[in-house]
């Protein structure tokens, strides 16, 4: 063959390539895009939802709304998921690159677990009120920080809006008691006098009125009769606000609670166990069933408890670890009364103890600010909010009966909640390259499963695994504290064992509260807390146990097939660095990282692996330039 047909060749050759790069280019450029305005549609969809989420996260056009509580939202909002997803089922994965496959997996399995958990939404979204959710908690009319004329219009707005909440909750609670689908008077108790908190004599002693004060004189309202007409407008408004919920009382109060369900468990509901299953399935994000978490709850309190024992021994104590924590009740270097100290002692833990040591663990840690605070209303003992890119996270304690927060447990729960547990996982998530629908989740659990995942398994999961790891970071100085650092992992495997017990296996309250007395540190108060939380959070407090179980699991596996490649760091970055997900998954990611791993130098087909059909573009590339070379 001459140089002449050598040339022709390469140009021919050149030509096609181009060709095929170009036709590449264009799928890869029409699948990522499809797939980011859907991602952006869905969002959006969702802050108009759930305004004043949005608000908090940053956005806010709409200001002027409140979420919205009727039986025709749940039909509404599976018709537009089922768009969602057809649109989704247009888009070909194969044209995607692995970070958009993942994203692609989320958002299917996100808007699949929707569209499967609505069958069920006339269930447990039909009270969207109880001891530990709801807007006379969470939820109220909120203020965009710039002040403006429009700001303050759109926060009365807000304020009357919320006599729309409450009709619509009032519709949706007739609805359940018509069903005989009520939460348990548990649920409800504490519920009238979280509202009383809402309601003043006079408007401008409620905080709802304070952006009508100070606030006002210091904005960009600069003109005097302005300020007093919208003042004027905002007593009307706040006082609208609390007529709204002494509304809402009167119906808790007189309809509701008269006809709270008689039996603990949802399978009064439901008695096929098929509800209760669904809500573990939303949870876990995995199918499992409520014999089976029963059991390895069982097994884990059996193993946790010779643990327990072992460290009781070298303490000198011989005894029950029931016993082994009541003798600790009248010690003051656990226990005090002192709100104050309590507060310190959590936050010299974390800045003084915690942070300085977590580089040696983690790699590239994000510094996203967190305030440690007592919590604002006596629900769970501890508990984290989100930060977003305006607000800083915060750790909240319980410190409404301070005699029962014990001091030894002050390490474990700051592992859970705070560094490296949930903050640290949070901050991850908002760093990373994430569409919006991912990084910034948005809570309901009171409407599981008809409810977008927020993948508790992975969430949980992770500040239990926390705990586990702060063992290996030297954080549980004595033996007292690793009593605290168990404690915590056997509440979490008792979990397993009650959750299921009240709603699968019809124990009663009593029956509960007695097993955590038994096999946990915690006093009678906070146990019949625990329980009625799992009373009205069906499945929920399993995610803890059997999330760390999969992330440790997949720990062992990375270890064994990694040998001395092993990376700690980078296998908690591969953990936390693309942020909440479906363990199914998460174990895909880690899978992919430790099969990477183990090649010093990628072998010869694994590019197509990672790129795909950008291969192809890129060999054409590399082609056309070797003949231009030639020619």
């Amino acid at each position: 063959m001459g140089v002449d047909d050598i040339t022709r060749n390469n140009v021919i050759l050149m030509v096609f390539c181009l060709t095929i790069s170009i036709v590449e280019i264009e799928v890869s450029a029409d699948a990522s895009e499809s797939l980011v305005s859907l991602q952006s549609d869905f969002w959006d969809w969702r802050m108009r939802n759930n305004p004043t989420s949005s608000t908090y996260d940053g956005m806010y056009k709409y200001n002027d709304l409140m979420e919205e509580y009727s039986l025709e939202e749940f039909q509404t909002k599976r018709n537009k998921t089922l768009d969602f997803l057809a649109r989704l089922y247009e888009i070909e994965q194969d044209d995607l690159d692995i970070h958009e496959k993942v994203n692609f997996d989320i958002l299917k399995d996100t808007l699949e677990t929707f569209t499967e958990g609505n069958l069920w939404a006339e269930y447990g979204a039909l009270s969207p009120i109880s001891f530990i959710t709801g807007i006379q908690l969470f939820g109220g009319p909120s203020f965009a920080p710039s002040a403006t004329r429009g700001d303050f219009e759109n926060y009365i707005a807000r304020l009357y809006a919320v006599q729309k909440q409450v009709d619509g909750i009032k519709s949706l609670g007739r609805r359940a008691i018509s069903l005989n689908r009520t939460l348990h008077n548990v649920s409800m108790t504490k519920v009238p006098e979280q509202i009383d908190e809402k309601i003043f004599d006079r408007p401008e002693n409620s905080s709802y009125y304070s952006p009508f004060g100070d606030f006002l004189d210091n904005s960009h309202v600069t003109n005097d009769s302005d300020r007093t007409y919208i003042r004027n407008r905002g007593k009307e408004a706040v006082l609208a606000y609390m007529n709204a919920f002494r509304d809402l009382k009167n119906f808790i109060v007189n309809e509701y609670m008269p006809n709270t369900r008689k039996e603990y468990g949802v399978y009064a509901w439901d008695p096929s166990n098929e509800y209760y299953k669904a809500c573990l399935k939303w949870h876990l994000s995995f199918d499992m069933t409520p014999a089976d978490v029963h059991d390895v709850g069982l097994k884990e309190v059996d193993r946790i408890t010779k643990e327990m024992h072992k460290i009781m021994s070298s303490l000198g104590f011989e005894g029950t670890v029931a016993a082994f924590f009541a003798s600790l009740e009248d010690d003051s270097r656990f226990y005090t009364n002192d709100t104050v100290k309590i507060l310190k002692a959590y936050n010299d833990t974390v800045f003084k103890r915690i942070n300085p040591v977590l580089e040696n663990y983690f790699r590239d840690i994000p510094d996203i600010p967190l305030n440690i605070e007592a919590a604002s209303y006596d629900g769970l003992g501890g508990g984290y909010s989100s930060a977003s890119e305006t607000s800083p996270g915060v750790f909240s304690i319980n410190l409404f009966r301070p005699l029962e927060v014990p001091l030894f447990e002050t390490m474990v729960l700051s592992l859970h909640e705070a560094n490296p547990g949930h903050h640290l996982q949070n901050s991850f998530s908002l760093r990373a390259d994430l569409p919006d629908f991912r990084k910034n989740p948005i809570l309901s659990f009171a409407d599981v499963p008809n409810w977008f995942p927020i993948y508790s398994a992975y969430m949980e999961g992770w500040g239990l695994y926390s705990e586990y790891l702060g063992e290996e970071m030297g954080m549980y100085k004595d033996g007292y504290e690793m009593m605290g650092r168990y404690s915590y992992e056997i509440l979490r495997a008792s979990r397993l064992v009650v959750d299921t017990g009240l709603h699968y296996m019809r124990w009663t309250r009593e029956e509960a509260i007695l097993y955590l007395q038994n096999h946990t540190a915690l006093a009678g108060g906070s146990a019949a807390n625990e329980i009625d939380r799992y009373i009205t959070w069906p499945g929920q407090a399993c995610a803890y146990k059997l999330g760390e179980i999969k992330i440790k699991e997949l720990r062992q596996r990375a270890e064994r097939e990694l040998g001395d490649k092993f990376d700690l760091k980078e296998f908690h970055y591969q953990i936390l660095a693309n942020g909440g997900m479906p363990m199914s998954v998460l174990e895909r990611i880690v899978n992919s990282w430790i099969d990477t791993t183990k090649q010093s130098k990628p072998t010869s087909g694994s590019p197509c692996l990672v790129f795909g059909h950008t291969l192809v573009s890129v060999y054409c590339f590399i082609s056309i330039l070797f003949s231009i070379i030639s020619i």
